[in-house]
């Protein structure tokens, strides 16, 4: 019997060690490579963008005004989520340049005309009669 338990036991042993070092989740990471400084600046300029449009639109003048021009602000504010970096950098770069509270007007036409043509194009349907 003890002959039996030392063996059951020894299977288990190898067992759980062969499937320890099988899902170790360093040896998963450590096949991923390095990451850039370029990669690790590109993320932190994305995620600065993305909180300096996120401030713009929670503005309750900006809401007011997208309200009154039909779009739902929360479609807006997820699109803008699913931006690319790209987009998202000239959208804040329009933000910096606008003079405090004005030039507004300018931003949510650009924004009406970049959702009208998503929605031309078939990626979005906020203007249902377009």
């Amino acid at each position: 019997m003890k002959k039996a338990i030392r063996s059951v036991s020894v299977w288990m042993l190898a067992l759980v060690f062969t499937a320890g070092i099988a899902f170790q989740p360093s040896a998963m990471a450590a096949n991923e490579g390095m990451v850039t400084t370029q990669q690790l600046l590109s993320q932190q300029q994305h995620s600065e963008n993305l909180a300096k449009v996120n401030a713009f639109m929670s503005q309750e003048k900006v809401q007011q005004m997208l309200t009154e021009r039909g779009v739902n602000v929360e479609d807006a504010k997820t699109r803008i989520a699913g931006l690319s970096g790209a987009e998202l950098e000239q959208l804040s770069l329009q933000i910096d340049e606008l003079p405090a509270g004005q030039g507004a007007l300018g931003f949510l036409l650009f924004l009406l005309v970049f959702f009208m043509l998503l929605d031309i194009a078939g990626v979005t349907d906020i203007f249902p009669g377009v």
